[in-house]
């Protein structure tokens, strides 16, 4: 009878594993090239100014000649606090106040290096490497804030390997692939109310509130993946470019362990193995760039991620109990940008973009573990060529993120029935600052 109650609250503290934040829409991660977040990644598709547009289409790398490496990183603070925030026990608990902090400022600042290398075999075959982390998140409330049943931290770090190879077949048309290996690790939090599980099934000296204790969760898994692109210049002046990367689908090899469980709870509460099961979307994305002078570049992107690939959130357990599920009902969503970049002569490139970037998330399932919204990118960068062998480039963007309300109900039966019903707007704002080298030889 304890059993569906104890994967319930396991599940509470696995629903981040995949599924989180306020640094970028859903848990994708764009800050892939320094240089190209000064256009706010506009027409990063059809090939940026360096070799960091393998990331988003391999067959990028056959604009460039000679050999190549590119490295970086991006330095992101996100804000995200709950504002007029109240939580309350399930009415059949008896439906008392949840007393606590908001929970201050959920965000946590992240840096998100990256690394490229090119290789020319010939003028028309490319070898490229990249290595990044398109996904991740870093959250963290306080332990005694009012919604800590539904999350405390939160930290997921993904990293990507990809070897790339691209190949001009005519002056006109590149193709380009790669293998990716992801890799994913997952540790999460939350508190658990034993007190109210004892209540609930009328366990002497039991109540709500009055025996918290904490849930945690680490999971790892290595997975493949693949990109796809096309390269199509028409003419010298003009690029268009288009990719998709795959979805893939992860089983987190894991573990579930509990602290201060009182000893009446201790055979439904047990630390043992848990294999979370979750879906990283596909995105498919097209990419134009028009040099309408030779000082002048206007750029234009469009992509489609394909969060409604991400239907749940399912855990498997050692222990032989039946599988606990979420749903997450996210829908697929768009990033369409807008950018220019100017060389204003001698060593000196400048750039500017702004971006509309939606949200997978709806109120009605949203949760303080992801208190994403939809975002609009606003960005300026700029480029200087040290020598002509090496340069730098620096972007800044903020990301201008509407309020997104928090509105889950506590159900008899329901996901959050130990969790609680919480209510509030969250406001959230990133700041994203990034820097990179690129050397030629």
């Amino acid at each position: 009878m304890q059993k569906p109650m104890c994967r319930t609250l396991t599940c509470t503290a696995l629903t981040l594993a995949l599924a989180p934040a306020a640094l970028a829409s859903g848990f994708q991660l764009r800050e892939q090239s320094p240089s190209a977040q000064g256009n706010s990644f506009a027409g990063i598709s059809a090939g940026g100014t360096d070799i960091g547009s393998m990331f988003f289409n391999p067959a990028t790398l056959t604009r460039f000649q000679g050999n190549e490496f590119v490295g970086g990183a991006s330095q992101i603070q996100p804000s995200a606090k709950l504002e007029g925030g109240s939580a309350s026990r399930a009415a059949a608990l008896g439906g008392s106040a949840i007393t606590g902090t908001s929970g201050g400022d959920a965000g946590r600042s992240a840096a998100l290096p990256v690394l490229y290398a090119l290789w020319s075999l010939s003028p028309d075959l490319k070898l490229g490497f990249s290595l990044n982390s398109p996904f991740g998140l870093t959250s963290e409330y306080g332990s005694d804030w009012i919604g800590r049943y539904h999350a405390m931290k939160s930290t997921m770090t993904i990293v990507e390997v990809a070897p790339n190879v691209a190949w001009r077949i005519s002056p006109k048309w590149s193709v380009g692939a790669a293998v990716v290996a992801r890799h994913v690790d997952a540790t999460l939090s939350n508190a658990v109310d034993f007190g109210a599980v004892g209540a609930a099934y009328r366990i002497p000296g039991f109540a709500p509130g009055a025996q918290d204790g904490i849930a945690t969760v680490k999971g790892k898994q290595w997975r493949p993946g693949y990109k796809l692109g096309i390269l199509f210049e028409p003419r010298a002046d003009v690029r268009i470019g288009a990719a998709y990367q795959s979805a893939i689908d992860f089983k987190l090899k894991g573990e579930v362990t509990y602290q201060g469980v009182p000893a009446a709870l201790a055979a439904n509460f047990r630390n043992g193995g848990a294999t979370p099961m979750a879906n990283q979307p596909g995105t498919a994305s097209l990419g134009a760039a028009w040099d309408a002078t030779p000082a002048l570049t206007l750029q234009a992107e469009a992509a489609r991620t394909f969060w409604s690939h991400f239907k749940e959130i399912r855990i498997a357990f050692a222990t032989g109990q039946a599988d606990s599920v979420t749903p997450e009902h996210w829908k697929d969503s768009w990033f369409l940008a807008l950018g220019l970049t100017w060389r204003p002569g001698g060593a000196w490139t400048l750039r500017t973009g702004v971006a509309l970037d939606q949200t997978p998330t709806t109120d009605t399932y949203r949760t303080p573990r992801i208190p994403d919204s939809e975002r609009t990118w606003a960005s300026a960068g700029a480029g200087y060529a040290v020598t002509r062998a090496f340069s730098v480039d620096v972007s800044y963007s903020r990301l201008f993120v509407k309020n997104s309300n928090l509105d889950l109900t506590a159900t008899a039966g329901g996901p959050d029935f130990f969790r609680g019903t919480i209510h509030g707007t969250f406001h959230n704002r990133v700041d994203i600052i990034a820097l990179q080298g690129r050397l030629k030889f």
